[in-house]
């Protein structure tokens, strides 16, 4: 018995998808998998979660038990996909499930992010499941990372920046990912076009001595190749947003207003 009721007709290991129609079946009628257990269900990475997130009918009145976990849902029948089995969440909804859900507002974020970069789903139809979920949980900040992402953010450190931004009422950039040349194409992670200003964002793995060489180098490239239009170019880490946020800030405010 994996759970309450529900039993493997095996003696063998459990697998993940055997775990999501069990905890369906708990869930009882009209229930059906969603956030992160779906997300891993419809492309797995991994071992997949520990939990099992089930939307189950707001009438029902059902505890957490093991791996099973309820999240009580209206509408549930707009929101589950009418032919897929076990039954499930449509991925967009699902998508923004497992950001109401998650632990944190920034894994909120990059839950999103990731759902986005993957190609499991478009902003388009994030924004649109969106509007059917009035209710939802963190849905201001959602809104804002579907923003970042339609810029063009997509890694953790990217989302931060722009999070940093917002707090400290600095412009926004004009674009991310942007592309300048010498000797090749080389790519800002921020650009502020009116002021000539870049921002390169550095996480964790640019303390590698060759990262940190190589970012070197880019740099010099960077500088070379925009000579000519005086590009001014700020580097900036996780470190520094996390404990230095009012000298960033300064820095960011000298150039930028």
């Amino acid at each position: 018995m994996v759970l309450p009721g529900v039993v493997v007709a095996h003696n063998g290991t459990v697998t993940f998808e055997q775990k999501v129609q069990a905890a369906v079946l708990y869930g009882g009628e009209g229930a059906a998998v969603s956030g992160d257990a779906l997300i891993h269900l419809t492309k797995p990475r991994g071992d997949g979660p520990t939990s099992i997130d089930v939307a189950v009918a707001a009438s029902r009145q059902v505890a957490p038990y093991s791996f099973f976990v309820p999240h009580r849902c209206s509408r549930l029948a707009d929101l589950t996909h009418p032919v897929r089995v076990p039954p499930q969440i449509r991925i967009a909804p699902a998508v923004l499930h497992a950001a109401a859900w998650a632990p944190t507002d920034r894994a909120a974020k990059w839950r999103v992010a990731a759902a986005v970069q993957r190609r499991l789903v478009t902003v388009s139809l994030l924004r649109d499941a969106l509007q059917q979920l009035p209710k939802l949980p963190r849905r201001r900040g959602i809104r804002l990372v579907l923003d970042d992402v339609e810029l063009g953010a997509h890694a953790r450190t990217e989302l931060d920046f722009l999070a940093f931004l917002r707090r400290n009422e600095l412009p926004m950039p004009d674009t991310l990912q942007f592309k300048v040349r010498a000797n090749g194409v080389r790519y800002l992670d921020a650009w502020w076009d009116k002021q000539r200003v870049a921002a390169e964002i550095d996480g964790a793995h640019h303390m590698d001595v060759g990262s940190w060489d190589d970012d070197a180098m880019r740099s010099n490239e960077v500088l070379v190749a925009t000579r000519d239009d005086r590009v001014l170019l700020l580097r900036v880490t996780a470190g520094n947003m996390r404990h230095q946020e009012v000298q960033l800030a300064t820095q960011f405010r000298a150039v930028l207003l």
